[in-house]
């Protein structure tokens, strides 16, 4: 039956027919009701919401409690600084590490910043005026503390929140690191006293030829001789006492328990005045060179401390090349650089060898303390370590480069300052040497340090031999070549080039089987059982002229008095 109306048979009532809907319509409808039920069900409900509201507010101040046992175990206090009122929050932690028994009542960044030494006070509130435009804040300083006076270091660290990018607070937590910095400083000690154990040999050969030159020029002097003669002995024995001195000077430096001392320094003279240091670290098959680009820039840096880094470099260098090989070190301008580490102009200083080089797996490691690759008891890890704190204290960084079987380069970058380092007059060295004419025999002396050369060439022509002199082993052999008439060769061991002494007596006596060869050292048990084991003869440093004339007169087999 069609019709607008229907009738209920039971109740005889009309009513209207049923709202025809989409399915689309129908979903909506099913949501508003379940969410009509939802807030039915949860308003008549409130003692669950408030029971779970109360649970939710001990489960975070729960965590709260938690992170402060955790912040506490580690000995870190938290703060938290309202940029708008300058007001702090602070955990208990925090107000003990200042010396506080408990909370104190109120804390500003004032009160922060009052507890800090006075020469560390500005650099403090200069890191947190930054944190609100760099987003954090990380400075180490020392404070004196409230409850003995007592001074202590402390690292502050935190990240700064905005709203609406304008920032509202700074929070972060601190910590005491004076046992951190204490250990680190006997760590530098320690590292200090393995670079002075490494310069032992050198040391004692350089200081020996000081005392040869010295020696040996007072036995010249008391006896009778042309005055020319005693001149050059003279002005050889004062640049000796000169050597010794900066030699000393060098060694105290290294030896200081000083804190950095930051000063304009000229990387082009400061390397030129560790020469001597750096060829005596090296052995005789190492050569040293070194390359400086025009109008390199002063750095402003611990000289001490970069004379330092360099020597331990140059040392690992050595000790990666174990055949012999080149160290080299370069400086140059490096302007506008831009990466994570620096920003601005810096100084490049390269420490790189020809040697062994090292894998990836082991240069990954090569800036960690206490990683070595060396033998136990030859190094204790911490050269790059400690150069990789230096750059890093100096504001600069370190890189490192490494080929297997090609050698390695290590990157030093100073930041470059404007200030203009301190002059000292280079000294002025009389190298000029002349021998005597006489009749015993021509003498090839081998001999690198012109200082030493000088008083040896006086002494072997007051014993009466004529002599000429060369610097390296290669010039030795460059002299032999041409037939020359050379009745003995009298050699110092340890010199710059490929060649020691021993091996140019060996190479002499393949050559010219006959020739006598005599050799110095003022490190003479270095090379002695190599010596002895080709039958060679060593004089050591310092030796009178009646040694002398008595090893010449032996090697040549003739008589002491002839």
């Amino acid at each position: 039956m069609r019709g607008r109306f229907m009738t209920n048979p039971a109740l005889g009532q009309a009513r209207d027919p049923p709202e025809s809907l989409t399915r689309t319509q129908l979903l909506e409808r099913l949501r508003e009701a379940e969410a009509a039920l939802t807030a039915i069900h949860e308003g008549g409900d409130l003692r669950t919401t408030k029971a779970r509201l109360a649970e939710e507010i001990e489960a975070r101040a729960r965590a709260e409690g938690d992170f402060q046992l955790t912040l506490g175990a580690a000995g870190m206090g938290s703060w938290e600084l309202f940029l708008a009122t300058g007001a702090v929050r602070r955990s208990l932690r925090h107000d003990l590490i200042f010396g506080y028994g408990g909370l104190r009542p109120s804390w500003e960044l004032n009160t922060t910043l009052e507890h800090f030494l006075a020469e560390d006070r500005s650099l403090v509130e200069h890191a947190f005026a930054q944190a609100e435009l760099t987003g954090s804040v990380d400075i180490e300083a020392r404070i004196r503390r409230a409850s003995d006076g007592a001074i202590r270091w402390v690292h502050l660290s935190g990240q700064t929140f905005y709203a609406e990018e304008a920032p509202t607070r700074i929070a972060g937590v601190i910590s005491d690191v004076t046992h951190r910095r204490a250990v680190e400083e006997r760590l530098r000690q320690a590292q200090k006293i393995e670079a002075i154990g490494q310069l032992t040999g050198g040391v004692a050969h350089d200081f020996n030829n000081l005392l040869q030159v010295i020696s040996g020029g007072l036995q010249i002097i008391g006896r009778p001789g042309d005055t020319a003669g005693r001149e050059r002995v003279f002005n050889a024995m004062k640049q000796a006492v000169e050597r010794g001195a900066s030699l000393c000077r060098q060694l105290l430096a290294f030896a200081r328990r000083q804190p950095l001392r930051p000063e304009p320094v000229d990387l082009n003279r400061l390397i030129v005045g560790m020469h001597e240091l750096l060829d005596r670290s090296l052995r005789g098959d190492v050569q040293f060179r070194s390359e400086f680009a025009e109008n390199l820039w002063p750095v402003e840096v611990d000289p001490g401390e970069l004379e330092l880094v360099i020597l331990n470099l140059a040392v690992n260098a050595r000790d990666a090349m174990p055949t012999g090989g080149v160290v080299t070190i370069s400086a140059r301008n490096a302007p506008a650089l831009a990466d994570h580490e620096m920003t601005g102009d810096y100084a490049r200083l390269d420490i790189s060898d020809t040697g062994i080089g090292m894998a990836a797996d082991v240069l990954s490691h090569a800036f960690e303390p206490f990683f070595t690759t060396k033998e136990v008891g030859k190094g204790s890890g911490l050269g790059l370590a400690q150069a990789h704190g230096f750059a890093r204290a100096s504001k600069g960084a370190v890189r490192i480069e490494s080929t297997p079987g090609e050698g390695t380069k290590v990157s030093l970058f100073l930041p470059r300052t404007l200030k203009t380092p301190a002059c000292s007059p280079d000294p002025v060295i009389d190298r000029s040497l002349e021998s005597t004419v006489a009749s015993a025999g021509q003498v090839l002396l081998v001999e690198d340090d012109d200082e030493v050369a000088a008083l040896t060439v006086e002494m072997i022509n007051q014993l009466g031999y004529d002599t000429t002199r060369v610097a390296s082993a290669e010039a030795a052999l460059g002299a032999l070549a041409d037939d020359r008439a050379i009745d003995i060769v009298f050699s110092d061991v340890m010199m710059p080039g490929r060649m020691n002494g021993v091996e140019l007596a060996q190479e002499i006596r393949r050559r010219r089987p006959h020739l006598p060869v005599l050799l110095t050292s003022g490190y003479a048990e270095a090379v002695s059982r190599s010596a002895a084991a080709h039958q060679i003869r060593i004089i050591p440093k310092p030796y009178r002229m009646d040694e002398l004339r008595e090893a010449l007169a032996t090697v040549t087999h003739r008589s002491p008095s002839g």
